[in-house]
């Protein structure tokens, strides 16, 4: 079986997270060839993966989102001086007022010919659009700001329409957004089934990332919204099956419009045995606090280094360890570096990327503070290895750390609020103080990692559901 595996702004050019989780499906699936749509901003991260690529990902399908901006049609007709038909002009109007049933008529036209984006978005057609969209939704903004946001908004995605992912049995995205259409494109072209797999919701966090954002004017801010949106409600609509990583996950993609029959979830997968026999700590008066992470912002640096801070106060024997690459955000990283020295904090330890299997076991408690998260694999690990963990409260964390209603093996560790270092640290220095319930914590953290969140029940769950689609049945997993 051939399955593209479609991915935006992660494998193979990040570590941790997402491409970690895709790193190891495709290991996991020896006997199904893969290959990687890759999604990335600019031509100059070609070819610079951050994996060793299994021998079954026959190729990465690498599409640079900048590109549109030079982008040069095969055959140099002019947008401009062509006329779109009424239904193209009907469908390119819907698409912009967020009405999904008309997306195969935006495939088709871009599958029929490779269109030059950036001159059909100066067009006299796409200028006709805008205007009528204009003057019936949104004559308080400047028309001119309108029309430019309109098309910054167009060019990346009509860009990717222009790239169709190459022939597939299954179209297996790991997000929405770019990733969810161009999966969608690949179906319409090809035939063969889609899969989607949201980790986090993407809708929700380009929401957020957008109310934040200082480029996005406050007048377009509910524009670019609606347009993220409208993306992931056309890939659940294209989607054959749609999972999440938890049942939350779940009942916020039905809430954007995901249909319920097409959902479930499949929790991520550890195995215990790769976690077994790790190196310990050679000296029992040193305390380790580790943190398994990449260091960017969304990880929240910063509120593990003033938490630390005021372990350290407390417990002079402390020592910090963030594992993992500092390099994604180096800005980031420089910011974090300053606020160490102007804290004055000793024994923190940026290790860089490492293998986490060397340090894991030296641990005595593990550290989260996310500012959003689905179901970190970072935790997992901690919880495989037996070690007690702290993490803010995020995605599916506190069942993780706390339970269920059909989880009751007891609490393997303690939450905090987002960027409450107070309370982290307050954690923290708790299971230091206290090591037996540190040990009972991690007792049990490992043993709802076997039960709950194995890797054999991941395998049998994807197996079956590949099987289910590759042999084009429609019934779901019982």
């Amino acid at each position: 079986m051939k399955i593209c595996l479609l991915c935006e702004g992660s494998y193979p050019y990040a570590v941790g997270g997402v491409s970690s989780w895709v790193q190891q499906l495709v290991k996991l699936f020896p006997e199904h060839e893969f290959f990687v749509y890759a999604i990335a901003t600019d031509e100059s991260m070609k070819g610079d993966f951050k994996y060793d690529l299994p021998e079954n990902i026959s190729f990465v399908q690498e599409v640079f989102l900048n590109d549109a901006y030079q982008e040069q049609p095969a055959h140099m007709q002019a947008a401009a001086g062509g006329k779109l038909e009424p239904w193209q002009a009907e469908a390119f109007t819907k698409l912009v007022m967020g009405e999904v049933e008309h997306w195969d008529s935006i495939f088709d036209f871009f599958l029929r010919q490779q269109w030059p984006v950036a001159q059909f978005l100066m067009s006299k057609d796409f200028y006709a659009i805008m205007q009528d969209i204009y003057y019936e939704h949104h004559q308080m903004a400047v028309y001119s700001e309108f029309l430019w946001t309109m098309r910054s908004m167009y060019l990346t995605l009509f860009h990717i329409l222009n790239h169709p992912p190459e022939q597939a049995d299954i179209y297996h995205a790991v997000s929405t957004g770019y990733a969810g259409i161009a999966a969608a494109l690949g179906k319409r072209k090809w035939g063969g089934k889609m899969l989607l797999t949201e980790h986090g919701i993407y809708t929700r966090e380009r929401e957020e990332e957008i109310i934040k954002a200082d480029w996005v004017p406050a007048d377009f801010k509910q524009l670019w919204i609606r347009y993220f949106k409208n993306l992931s409600k056309a890939a659940y609509m294209k989607s054959d099956r749609i999972l999440a990583l938890f049942d939350m996950n779940n009942a916020l993609q039905i809430e954007l419009g995901a249909d319920p029959i097409k959902c479930d979830y499949i929790a991520n997968g550890i195995n215990v045995a790769n976690f077994l026999d790790l190196p310990q700590k050679e000296n029992a008066q040193v305390l380790n606090v580790g943190a398994v992470i990449r260091v960017s912002p969304i990880k929240d640096i910063k509120t593990m280094l003033y938490a630390f801070d005021l372990v350290k106060q407390n417990m002079p024997q402390a020592c910090f360890y963030l594992m993992g690459p500092n390099d994604e955000a180096p800005e980031y990283y420089q910011e974090c570096l300053d606020l160490l020295e102007e804290l004055g904090t000793k024994d923190v330890i940026f290790t860089g990327r490492v293998q986490v299997r060397d340090y894991i076991g030296k641990m005595d408690v593990l550290v989260l503070s996310s500012l959003s998260e689905a179901q970190p694999l970072a935790l997992m690990e901690a919880m495989a290895a037996g070690k007690p963990c702290v993490s803010t409260n995020v995605g599916s964390v506190r069942e993780m750390l706390e339970g269920s209603t059909v989880d009751t093996l007891g609490i393997c560790g303690l939450l905090a609020p987002i960027m409450d270092y107070e309370k982290i640290a307050s954690n923290i220095i708790t299971l230091l103080e206290n090591p037996e319930i540190a040990s009972q914590f991690g007792e049990v953290g490992k043993m709802r990692i076997e039960k709950y969140y194995s890797e054999h029940k991941f395998i049998s769950a994807y197996r079956e559901l590949y099987q289910l689609l590759g042999e084009g049945d429609r019934q779901w997993l019982e």
